[in-house]
């Protein structure tokens, strides 16, 4: 599960959204299912849990899974910052949630606030990265993209390859 959003209902959290890579859907948790999954061992793409005053929080997993900020919602269509110093002037947020590798070249699917499921390629992820546009799940470093943990990695064989093997079984 990747961690996409949170929703507020006025001034008070309802809870979190995360997309769920095995149904390919989005699922909305509370702050308790998500500090319970992670508890268990489980995974939540995005968060870690941190103690603050002796209290077991939820807390932005920036080192692990470069996730610098969080896109709020706080009604129709309205987004907002959790961290209203952020940089990006446009208002959204990527989560690479797996890579696809096809005759050497990478494609990115993210999923944004807005349940939206788009592929990038490499050069345009970088862009968005260069732009300042808040993208987790990678980091660019020496203008190299590397994938964090829990990003899922495909390689995509050839249809033509894989008839050739079996002819040749």
């Amino acid at each position: 599960m990747y961690l996409t959003n949170g929703n507020y209902l006025g001034q008070r959290l309802v809870g979190y959204e995360c997309f769920d890579s095995k149904s390919k859907g989005f699922i909305g948790m509370s702050e308790k299912q998500i500090i319970d999954k992670l508890k268990r061992g489980e995974r939540v793409y995005g968060f870690v849990l941190g103690n603050v005053d002796e209290k077991e929080t939820l807390m932005l997993d920036v080192d692990g899974f470069n996730m610098t900020n969080l896109q709020l919602k706080s009604g129709v269509n309205n987004l907002s910052w959790l961290n209203e110093n952020s940089d990006c002037d446009m208002n959204i947020a990527l989560v690479v949630v797996s890579v696809s590798v096809e005759n050497g070249k990478k494609v990115y699917e993210t999923v944004n606030a807005r349940h939206a499921r788009v592929e990038y390629d490499e050069s345009k992820l970088k862009m968005m990265i260069e732009l300042g546009i808040p993208v987790a799940g990678v980091k660019l470093d020496k203008n190299r993209i590397t994938v964090c943990e829990g990003v899922e990695v495909f390689e995509k064989v050839k249809e033509s390859a894989l008839q050739n093997k079996a002819d040749m079984a």
